[in-house]
């Protein structure tokens, strides 16, 4: 999906983040969210193209998405359906 594509606006973050990346959990920053996708940068090295990732907020709160696009240990991920109101709550957006 091309910015031109994009239904939701993107707001800027800098939010630390649980989430599971090819059944490995890793911490990652979310530099750039929307409902529909976001952009992350993780620690511990880059996501594959492809890959699904599992966002974890806390114990009941969990979102997932697909890696469309990586630069480096940055991801372009598009969410599976778009996030609702309470999880975008909970990352204060």
């Amino acid at each position: 999906m091309t910015m031109q594509e994009r239904i939701f606006d993107r707001a800027a973050s800098n939010l630390v983040i649980d989430c599971i990346v090819l059944r490995k959990r890793e911490r990652a920053i979310l530099c750039d969210l929307s409902q529909s996708g976001c952009r992350l940068e993780l620690f511990d090295g880059a996501a594959q193209l492809g890959a699904t990732i599992i966002f974890e907020l806390d114990d009941r709160l969990a979102f997932a998405g697909q890696v469309v696009w990586t630069r480096g240990v940055e991801a372009g991920v598009q969410f599976t359906r778009p996030l609702p109101a309470k999880v975008m709550s909970a990352l204060e957006m």
